[in-house]
């Protein structure tokens, strides 16, 4: 069905053992990978939903530990993340500009700014220990949780949240959320790579100008033949 320059088509996914119908709204005209984002935060938080339903989530507002995790993201998120940014009143733009120059420094200080040959867990871990925050990361809450990154809204936790900041994060009983966000990575570009959301502002420098536009329905095909493929 077209509406306003837009379609909305209801997919239906079985998704390890979930079975998700629900309907996702795009542009017809063709534009970057990052305007079918507000989709795809739709569809991952209808996957959460599903699978978190009859669960005691422990994670609220004020319960911070999950935002020293190391968050990939890809150049699809990070394009909307930066206009997030660039639409902030001034004075919050350079609050987090110093935020961001704050968490590039302590990535690089400790050793986290190029892989080497460690793999994406013991990057992960080694992140985490390093206890560098997000910039995003205001009183302990996220500042921007309607458009938190995709892989954000896939970890939630039942185990008592005091749990969650330990170093080993031992006791920390995860719910078993499919990780549909892995799909989105390398939407815009052909290439699977990512980088730490705390150099957002770093990458933003460094990017690539020219963007590959699509009409909204081929992303979302696209998205989904890599969800299958995953």
């Amino acid at each position: 069905m077209a509406v306003s320059g837009h379609s909305t088509a209801t997919l239906r996914l079985t998704v390890g053992t979930l079975r998700i119908a629900h309907p996702v709204t795009v542009p017809n005209a063709p534009v970057p990978a990052a305007e079918i984002v507000p989709a795809l935060q739709a569809l991952v938080n209808a996957v959460v939903e599903t699978a978190e339903a009859g669960q005691a989530i422990s994670c609220r507002k004020g319960c911070g530990a999950c935002c020293r995790q190391l968050v990939p993201v890809s150049r699809t998120e990070g394009e909307r993340l930066l206009r997030l940014v660039e639409a902030m009143p001034n004075e919050r733009r350079a609050a987090l500009a110093a935020r961001f120059a704050a968490a590039a420094a302590a990535i690089e200080e400790a050793g986290l700014k190029e892989r080497g040959e460690r793999s994406d867990r013991e990057l992960s871990v080694a992140y985490f220990a390093a206890r560098i925050p997000c910039p995003f990361l205001e009183e302990e809450s996220c500042s921007i949780h309607p458009e938190r990154p995709l892989v954000c809204r896939e970890y939630l936790v039942t185990s008592p949240a005091e749990l969650c900041a330990g170093p080993a994060q031992e006791g920390v009983t995860p719910v078993a959320v499919p990780k549909v966000s892995m799909a989105a990575r390398g939407l815009q570009d052909e290439s699977d790579e990512w980088f730490p959301l705390a150099l957002l502002m770093d990458w933003g420098r460094r990017r690539p100008r020219k963007v590959r536009q699509r009409p909204g329905p081929e992303w979302v095909q696209r998205f989904l033949r890599r969800l299958a493929a995953s």
